[in-house]
C-alpha cells in the first residue's frame, strides 16, 4: 500500500535530491510494506506515520530512512524529543500489551470452556446412573402392578361368579321359602 504526504511528486535519483521530496520505504513488524514521498523538516518526519495495517508507529523508522538518505548531504539528525520517543514506545506498547490481552482472553476462554466441557460430561455419566436406576426401579414395580391388575380381574371374576351363585342360592331359598308356604297354607287350609 502505497500512501503519499505529498501532493508533488519530484524525481529522486541516486543521493541527488532534485527537490525536497523523499521516497521512504518501510517494512512494519506486522509484515505489511508501505511507501511514501516526504519533504523532511529538520531533516525529520514532519508528522507521524503509521502503518495502514496495524496501526504501529513508524514514525522512527522514517527518520531513519530519512537519515540513511540524507547522510553525506546534511548535517546529523538532531536527537528525536523525548514526545516522539514516547509516542513511539507507546505506540510498540499498545501492540504489544493488545496482544498480551487478546493472549489472556483466548487462554481464559479455552479455560473455560474445558470446564464446562468436563462439566457437561458429568452431568451426561450422572443422567445415565439416573436413568439406570429409575429402570432398575421401575422393572419390578411394573411387574407388581401387573401383579396387582391380575389379582384385580381375578378378584372381579370370583365375585361375578359368587353373585350368580349367590342369586341362584337365592332364587332356591325364594322356591323353598315360598313351597314351605304353600304346604303350610294347605295344610292350616287356606287355599
Amino acid at each position: 500500500m502505497a500512501t503519499s504526504c505529498s501532493a508533488n511528486k519530484n524525481l529522486f535519483s541516486g543521493d541527488d535530491l532534485v527537490s525536497g521530496l523523499i521516497p521512504i520505504k518501510i517494512i512494519c513488524h506486522c509484515g505489511q510494506k508501505y511507501t511514501f514521498d516526504v519533504e523532511p523538516v529538520n531533516g525529520r518526519m514532519p508528522v507521524t506515520v503509521a502503518c495502514p495495517v496495524c496501526g504501529r508507529d513508524g514514525t522512527i523508522a522514517a527518520n531513519e530512512s530519512i537519515r540513511k538518505m540524507l547522510r553525506g548531504r546534511t548535517q546529523p539528525l538532531p536527537p528525536p524529543t523525548v514526545a516522539a520517543v514516547l509516542q513511539a514506545a507507546q505506540s510498540s506498547l499498545e501492540a504489544h500489551l493488545v496482544e498480551a490481552l487478546k493472549d489472556a482472553v483466548v487462554q481464559e476462554l479455552a479455560s473455560q470452556r474445558r470446564e464446562l466441557l468436563a462439566a457437561q460430561q458429568h452431568a451426561a455419566a450422572d443422567l445415565t446412573e439416573l436413568a439406570r436406576r429409575l429402570e432398575a426401579v421401575q422393572t419390578p414395580m411394573l411387574e407388581r402392578l401387573r401383579a396387582y391388575e391380575q389379582r384385580i380381574r381375578d378378584l372381579e371374576k370370583e365375585l361375578s361368579e359368587q353373585s350368580q351363585e349367590n342369586l341362584e342360592l337365592l332364587r332356591l331359598k325364594i322356591e323353598t321359602t315360598r313351597r314351605q308356604l304353600e304346604s303350610e297354607r294347605s295344610r292350616i287350609g287356606f287355599n
